[in-house]
């Protein structure tokens, strides 16, 4: 395993594209397999996720992969013993924890990798209280699936809104349904939306009051259209509009589409536009305009509800003119690594000053007038981290050297080409 060495950009390039959402392919992935009716899905984001998904869907769907997109049903003849890699995906782990609990047959889930220690208790506590088998040996969950009656559940919304994901997919599988109550706080709460937004585009009904979900059983997944296109992702598009105010050039960012966006990972254009940074809006598109932007002004914001753009938030917060902080982030010492000392790590190195207090979530970030570098970052193997690393490192004074960090391929497999495509000076060693 080499490590990148980070030297520079000299843009080559003013127009990108933004690859596609992930959070939004695995989930119209999932619901097309549970479909009674064909459902091609084409612009897939094509990380390691994407393929965990596939591998968790394939032994009860009938499922084409072709050049640019998916075709799947819900399959004929289900397999009723299941072992199914998930990787390193946990939307994938614990929705099909929760899936798999209401089909016929034995599922073995084995998790990789940051996974294998990431919380799976209390989601598979709310699964045994609505009568589910489940249980597990190690890091391996074992699902002994069968026709669920449904009912009431409880669950904390404090640690992963891909818990509720789970159980609003089992639902509808389910004779009654399943009545959610979420305890508060509840983290992420625009990616719970987002699950009720496809399951809707899929004719489940779902209904929601404020913290309570209520979907009803004995549904069945019927595609409302025979395809989807994902749309672009605004919490991976962040890196560029990052990239494009740290190096002072203007880019203009394809397939980003406001009125399909997750709320949360839209957020960023919010917060961006609120310290300073010029970015104007279109159709399928923004315009940053980066040589525009000068100062940045201090930021204190709340970002429990989206998680996935602290990181390229933090980077611009590198520029501000003092002191800025972000709260209710301490759910992210469960992703995919501890994110908060993540963060500090590369903000340290890049020569910003940085406080993080896990317990309650708060990171407090001083500005710099100059990215320094001229360091070693390790990425964790986390692809948010390994992001914000090069996307800092392109801007420094020194060169960064980045190791582990070959988990860019979760969610964005290409960004390497992609940034040397635009003019980033990036070596393998």
């Amino acid at each position: 395993m080499g490590k990148l060495i980070v030297n520079g950009f000299k843009a080559r390039e003013g127009v990108v594209e933004a690859p596609p959402s992930k959070a939004l392919t695995l989930r119209y992935l999932l619901a097309s397999a549970l479909s009674r009716t064909w459902v091609s899905l084409r612009k897939l984001n094509w990380g390691d996720d994407t393929w965990s998904m596939i591998r968790g869907v394939k032994p009860i769907s009938e499922i084409e992969v072709r050049d640019d997109y998916v075709r799947t049903r819900r399959g004929m003849m289900v397999e009723r013993f299941r072992v199914i890699d998930v990787g390193e995906s946990g939307f994938t782990l614990r929705v099909l924890t929760g899936v798999y609990s209401g089909i016929d047959g034995t599922t073995l889930l084995i998790p990789r990798g940051s996974l294998i220690g990431r919380p799976m208790d209390e989601l598979l506590g709310a699964l045994k209280n609505l009568g589910a088998k489940v249980d597990r040996l190690g890091s391996i969950i074992r699902v002994v699936g069968s026709k669920l009656v449904g009912g009431y559940v409880m669950i904390s919304g404090s640690v992963s809104s891909q818990y509720i994901s789970a159980l609003l997919y089992l639902a509808p599988l389910t004779e009654g349904g399943i009545e959610v109550s979420i305890k508060p706080p509840i983290k992420s709460r625009p990616y719970i939306d987002a699950t009720i937004s496809v399951l809707r585009d899929f004719g489940i009904n779902a209904e929601r009051s404020d913290d309570t979900i209520y979907v009803s059983g004995s549904q069945e997944f019927r595609a409302v259209n025979e395809e989807f296109i994902v749309p672009g992702d605004y919490s991976l598009a962040a890196y560029y509009i990052a990239l494009s105010v740290l190096t002072g050039i203007d880019l203009r960012i394809m397939n980003l589409h406001r009125d399909r966006a997750i709320e949360s990972e839209y957020s960023f254009i919010k917060y961006a536009k609120e310290i300073g940074v010029e970015i104007e809006e279109y159709e399928d598109s923004v315009m940053v305009k980066g040589s525009s932007t000068k100062s940045l002004r201090p930021l204190n914001a709340d970002l429990s509800d989206s998680p996935d753009i602290v990181m390229p938030l933090a980077l611009l917060l590198t520029r501000v003119q003092g002191r800025s902080r972000i709260l209710g982030v301490s759910h992210l010492v469960y992703k995919e690594s501890n994110r908060l000392r993540g963060v500090a790590a590369v903000l340290k190195c890049l020569g910003a000053g940085v406080s993080v207090d896990e317990a309650n979530g708060i990171i407090e970030i001083e500005g710099t007038h100059e990215i320094k570098g001229g360091c070693e970052i390790d990425a964790l193997n986390d692809h948010r981290i390994v992001m914000m690393g090069v996307i800092g490192a392109l801007s420094a004074r020194e060169p960064v050297e980045i190791i582990n960090w070959e988990g860019v391929s979760k969610s964005w497999p290409t960004f390497i080409w992609d940034l040397e495509r635009l003019g980033a000076d990036i070596k393998l060693a």
